[in-house]
Formats: structure tokens, C-alpha cells, sequence
């Protein structure tokens, strides 16, 4: 059984490196912020350069699979020896254009006209030394298409449609050439009486075919390069009304929780704090809670002296990547937790002061029930609320144990879960040898 497991686990190890390295040598938005066209244009130019070296890796692969079946001719094995060489130069060239400079957008520019004039002049050379060959003639013309839809990758109309000019003029040329070798069909006849009877050819059929074809797939290509342009500046656009939206609200919520702490000064007491989750502990464990959920209960009920750590983040962040996102993200959830904890503290302040002013009434009472009723919450409340009337206030002096006693039996222990409470009143010697010995 462990031994499949690890073979499972090698495999989707396996699996994992495979996409990693894909999404880095062929990730279009691999570490991008898609609201910079520069860093856009850029690694889009990493990427097609790697399909690029890929292409001439292949074509020399054809090259040499065309050597082996030609009876070994010298010419052709010269041209498959070169091919390799070739191949890492222009390689080499392409990438060194592209670095050249990743922030500007004109040597970014220039280099994805180079590189798409390449995929042409390159798919057009393969041709030319295929198409003799009947068996190699299909599956070199298709390098014409592959060439568009390479280019298309950019996601840039104007090039595509710049690149489709050039390219049907040129596969114009290679047909009449090339393919059908216009030439010899003409045969010294004059314009006038070649004209007729080409038209009647199988061949004009042919190319008039090929023609169609490959402005219809244009057409395709252009409406799919016209959608995936659209729905990138839409993307754009939203992603940066979404970052403008996502900075204002954590400048924000930096200010809020600013004030939020400098108000709540007094509920940061350190020795206090570690009072109440001891306390907290202990009656969570009389109360009967399992091991899991005294564990969340003893990080929440410090979790607001963690404020430091996010009392100026939020202002101080000023770049719009994943890692902020998820930065901020953490950040805030803190933020959330330690705001409920000061609400926490702050109702244990307001049910302290309302019964040492005698303010408290029935509709006090529901308001105050509504607050985080949940039984962890009590449980810190109530280790809270023993400590604060133990202790000394600016609106109260230190109480005895057996004053605050009954009032747990009486008033104060109307906030809280009956069994929470006797249970709390049943080892009520324990809490106070725990607060005299703190």
C-alpha cells in the first residue's frame, strides 16, 4: 500500500515539475502584471522565441529525416549539418534582442516583427527545400498556417493582419513558382492565349483552393485574435478598477484600524491578556471543549496584541502584485480577528461599567447577548469580566472574590451559558488562586 502511494506520489511530482516548467518557458501571464504592456509584450516575446527554438529544432529534425531518404546526397546533409548551428545562432540573436532592454516597448516592438518576419522567412525556406519531395510537400505547406497561428500568439491584430498581407502575396508567388512552376505551363504562349487555358487547368483550380483556404483560416485566426485582444483590455481594465478599488479600501482600513487602536490602547494590556487566556484555558477545560478548539480559543484571546503587526502595512503597500494581493489578504483577515477580539474586550468593559454604574437594564442586556454568543467567545468574556472587576479601573477599585461571586450568581451570570457558568461558580477557589498567584 505505501509503496503505491509513492509511486502515486512520484508520479504527481512528475506531473507537477511538468507544468511548472511549461507554465515557465511557455506561460503567457507566468509572473506578469497584464496591466503593463511593456512586461506583457515582453514576456510574450520570451515565450514565441522559445516556440521559435522549438520550430527550428523540429525543421532540423526534418532536414535530417530528408538526408536519410534521399540515397545520402552531400547537399542535402550539408543542410541538415548547418541547420543545428543555425539554429542556436538565431536563437542566440533573438534572445539577445529581446533583453536587450524588457522596459522599452519600441525594442520590444522591434523584436516581435523580427520574430514573426523569422517565422515566415523560415516556414518559406523549409517549403522551398520540401516541396520537390511528394511525400514532405503537405506537411511543409501546413508550415505556412503553423506561421500564422504562431504569430497570432501575440494577440496583436495589427500584426496579424500586416503579417497575413505579406504572407498571402508570398504564398501567391510560391504557387506560381514553386508549385506548380507557372513558367513551363506558359510555355512561350502570350498572355492572351495562356490566360484562357489556365483557367481550364487543374492547377488554377488548385491554387485558387489553397487561396480561399488560407484566407478563410485567416479570417478565423484574425476573429480569435479579435476576442482574446478584447477580452485582454477588458481584463486589464478591470483588474486595474479593481486595484484602485483594493488600494483606497486598505488605505482605508489601515486608517480605520489605526484609530481603532489608538482608542483601544487601554484593552492592549499585555499582563492582562495573558490573565484571561490562562483563565480561559482552565475554564475551557472544565467546561469540557476538546484539545482542537482550546487551541483556536487560547490564539484568539491574544490575537489583539498581534496589532503592531498590521497598525501601518496596509498604508505602507505600494505595488500590485499576487504576492501583495496575498499579503494584503493575510493581512486583512488578521485585522478582522483582531477587531472582533477588541469588540470582545470592549463588551466586556461596557457589561463591567454598566453594573458598577448601575445602567444596565433588560434591553442592555439583549444588545449585549448579541455579541459573539458563540461559547469560546463566552468563555474568554467571562475570564475577562472576573479579571476586570478584580482589578482596578478608573471607573471602580479592586473587588473581592466573594463580592464578585455573587454577582456572577446573581446579574452577571445572565450573559452566559448556564452550564458555563456553574461551572465556573463549581471551581470558582481555583480562578481566584489563579488570579492572587498571577
Amino acid at each position: 500500500m505505501d509503496s503505491r502511494k509513492k509511486k502515486k506520489r512520484r508520479f504527481w511530482d512528475i506531473k507537477t515539475l511538468g507544468t511548472d516548467i511549461f507554465a515557465k518557458f511557455f506561460g503567457f501571464e507566468q509572473g506578469v502584471d497584464i496591466t503593463n504592456d511593456v512586461a506583457v509584450l515582453y514576456r510574450r516575446n520570451y515565450v514565441i522565441k522559445n516556440i521559435v527554438f522549438l520550430s527550428n529544432i523540429m525543421y532540423a529534425i526534418i532536414l535530417f529525416i530528408l538526408s536519410l531518404s534521399s540515397d545520402g546526397q552531400v547537399s542535402d546533409w550539408v543542410v541538415t549539418v548547418m541547420a543545428f548551428p543555425m539554429t542556436y545562432v538565431i536563437n542566440k540573436l533573438l534572445n539577445k534582442l529581446i533583453h536587450l532592454d524588457p522596459e522599452d516597448k519600441t525594442k520590444q516592438n522591434v523584436a516581435m516583427y523580427v520574430q514573426a518576419f523569422y517565422i515566415f522567412f523560415s516556414s518559406v525556406l523549409i517549403y522551398a527545400r520540401l516541396y520537390t519531395n511528394v511525400y514532405f510537400e503537405t506537411g511543409a505547406y501546413i508550415l505556412m498556417y503553423y506561421a500564422v497561428v504562431v504569430i497570432s500568439l501575440y494577440q496583436e491584430k495589427k500584426l496579424l493582419s500586416s503579417s497575413f498581407q505579406g504572407l498571402l502575396a508570398l504564398l501567391t508567388v510560391i504557387h506560381l513558382i514553386w508549385t506548380y512552376n507557372f513558367h513551363g505551363l506558359v510555355n512561350g504562349q502570350t498572355i492572351v492565349e495562356f490566360l484562357p487555358n489556365f483557367l481550364r487547368l487543374p492547377e488554377f483550380s488548385d491554387i485558387l483552393l489553397r487561396t480561399l483556404l488560407f484566407i478563410l483560416f485567416y479570417f478565423v485566426v484574425y476573429a480569435i485574435v479579435s476576442m482574446g485582444q478584447y477580452m485582454q483590455e477588458e481584463r486589464k481594465k478591470e483588474l486595474i478598477k479593481r486595484r484602485q478599488v483594493q488600494n483606497d479600501f486598505s488605505h482605508i482600513v489601515g486608517d480605520l484600524f489605526t484609530v481603532v487602536f489608538s482608542s483601544s490602547y487601554t484593552l492592549m494590556d499585555k499582563r492582562h491578556a495573558y490573565q484571561v487566556q490562562q483563565m480561559s484555558q482552565k475554564l475551557a477545560d472544565y467546561y469540557g471543549l476538546n484539545q482542537e478548539h482550546i487551541i483556536k480559543l487560547n490564539e484568539y484571546s491574544m490575537i489583539h496584541l498581534q496589532y503592531q503587526e498590521i497598525k501601518h502595512l496596509l498604508n505602507d503597500i505600494n505595488t500590485d502584485d499576487e504576492k501583495t494581493y496575498d499579503i494584503l489578504k493575510g493581512q486583512t483577515e488578521l485585522g478582522s480577528k483582531i477587531a472582533k477580539r477588541i469588540q470582545l474586550a470592549q463588551k466586556c468593559e461596557d457589561i463591567a461599567r454598566a453594573h458598577i454604574e448601575d445602567t444596565a437594564n433588560e434591553k442592555f442586556l439583549k444588545e449585549m447577548l448579541l455579541i459573539q454568543p458563540e461559547i469560546e467567545a463566552q468563555i474568554i468574556l467571562l475570564s475577562d469580566l472576573y479579571i476586570t472587576m478584580r482589578s482596578h479601573r478608573s471607573y471602580k477599585r479592586p473587588m473581592a472574590h466573594s463580592i464578585v461571586l455573587k454577582q456572577f450568581q446573581g446579574e452577571l451570570g445572565n450573559y452566559f451559558d448556564y452550564d458555563l457558568k456553574e461551572r465556573f461558580l463549581k471551581f470558582n477557589d481555583e480562578f481566584s488562586e489563579m488570579y492572587n498567584n498571577f
